[in-house]
């Protein structure tokens, strides 16, 4: 296939991101239809043809040799659209990306800004690094590629008009506001809990002028990401925390997985209630399934993870659970020691119970003031991000290291009299991605039909799914 089959393609994934309601801007549109993705995917079209490069998938580009987990990827067109979107950039911009992954975000990025502007992408990878210069020369495409920690930004550099993240983390490094033009706008994947790993939100930030020290947002998506990764490995902000386990002894060389669970709720119970923990969690359930509406689960699970405390709160992983692609949050009782986990997947959820009713019992109540709120997803949230020791009012405020987010629930929209289509994905929205950061995982909120993603992480050190930048 030459130039036309590709430009033909561009045009097919456009009017799909287009139909599908993913994309609604002019230029971005234009970005799209100019850049050949498969200059930064060369031996994936190799492989498995041009047509492939173009279907609306996150692609993964590089893998980690011992554990098998994505380090690079393209993102799902889908979700870039939306973020570029939401970083509302202009001709003559200058624009800092943190995470160039393949490099073809940062190609849409040159377009968008034109000859006048500029645009910077830091990379922690030097292998990832390299093969996305290769692409953004072949393109043609005016960007600098900087090997460095992300979380450092691109110090002597700025400042910058525009800031794009490509992996998640639990708060804004404060460089990144420092580097930001007063009234500059931040797109950024936050990790909302420290419980369930995928609770995040894509938040669209314009950096305060006033008094304030800080950020409010100004639009809100669902997707999910990888851990921002520093230059020592580490993962920003990811903390398993206390874990318990059991398995079954096999026949074979690996004994078989029954449940595991890890979370604030384990941090301090000795050893004996950890046990009796896990008995009760493989004892006898009471199953009740749940209502949701329109809603997808994941829309009920942020829900509960912030609203309840989360020295009550555990992850768990079951092998039906998995299989089925299900994540679920446990909930736990210290009076009466009982557990009841809200087991979600696509469009449907249930609670299953063990023990007593006071576990049980706490999550319905949470389930009710999510209907009675309206379902919310966390497309409805209004975030505000404040540097320093005080504690903003909000409906949640989450302290995370030297600043708090202050998270509240915009009202619910007034009832249509035709059917509303939904503005949350199925199910946990899921990516992967390199960046001075990882692999990030992000899928879009869709206004139709969500994008397929693959199946959620066992535990927060996996890749959500696959795509990236």
């Amino acid at each position: 296939m030459g130039d036309d089959a590709s430009a033909g393609l561009r045009r097919g994934l456009v009017d799909h991101l287009r139909r599908n309601g993913y994309l609604s801007d002019a230029r971005v549109a234009e970005a799209f239809l100019r850049t050949p993705r498969e200059a930064f995917l060369r031996e994936h079209a190799e492989r498995d043809g041009l047509e492939a490069v173009y279907r609306d998938e996150a692609i993964v580009t590089r893998r980690d040799p011992e554990t098998g987990l994505p380090l690079s990827s393209s993102s799902q067109p889908a979700i870039m659209a939306r973020m570029l979107e939401m970083l509302d950039v202009e001709p003559g911009h200058r624009v800092l990306e943190i995470g160039a992954g393949t490099g073809y975000n940062a190609a849409l990025l040159a377009d968008l800004v034109g000859e006048e502007g500029s645009v910077t992408t830091v990379e922690i990878d030097r292998v990832v690094a390299a093969a996305a210069r290769d692409g953004l020369l072949a393109t043609r495409s005016a960007v600098e590629v900087v090997v460095g920690d992300g979380r450092a930004g691109v110090p002597g550099h700025g400042p910058f008009d525009r800031i794009i993240a490509t992996a998640s983390t639990p708060s804004v490094p404060r460089a990144w506001f420092d580097q930001l033009r007063p009234g500059g706008v931040l797109v950024v994947p936050l990790r909302l809990s420290n419980v369930l790993f995928a609770v995040q939100a894509v938040v669209a930030f314009r950096k305060l002028t006033g008094v304030a020290s800080g950020f409010d947002s100004v639009d809100v998506t669902a997707g999910g990401f990888m851990a921002l990764r520093g230059g020592d490995g580490t993962r920003d902000g990811v903390r398993r925390g206390a874990s318990v386990a059991a398995s079954e002894l096999a026949a074979g060389p690996e004994d078989r997985p029954l449940v595991e669970m890890w979370g604030p709720a384990l941090a301090g119970m000795d050893t004996a209630a950890r046990q009796q923990l896990v008995v009760t969690a493989l004892g006898f359930s009471r199953k009740r399934r749940l209502d949701l509406g329109r809603a997808p689960s994941w829309s009920l699970a942020a829900y509960v993870a912030l609203a309840l405390p989360e020295e009550r709160l555990v992850e768990c992983v079951r092998p039906q659970w998995t299989a089925a692609g299900e994540l679920a949050l446990g909930v736990l009782d210290a009076v009466d020691g009982s557990l009841a986990f809200l087991v979600g997947g696509s469009r449907r959820a249930r609670i299953e119970s063990h023990g007593g009713r006071g576990a049980e019992n706490a999550l319905l109540n949470i389930v009710d003031r999510w209907r009675q709120a309206g379902r919310p997803g966390v497309e409805r949230l209004t975030i505000r991000l404040r540097y320093g020791p005080e504690r903003p009012h909000a409906w949640r405020s989450l302290r995370r290291g030297n600043q708090w987010l202050a998270l509240d629930w915009r009202p619910a929209p007034p009832r249509s009299s035709n059917p509303p289509t939904s503005s949350s994905p199925a199910g946990p929205p899921s990516s992967s991605a390199s960046s001075a950061s990882p692999a990030s995982s992000a899928s879009p909120s869709s206004p139709a039909a969500p994008p397929s993603s693959p199946a959620p992480p066992a535990s927060p050190s996996s890749a959500a799914g696959a795509g990236g930048d």
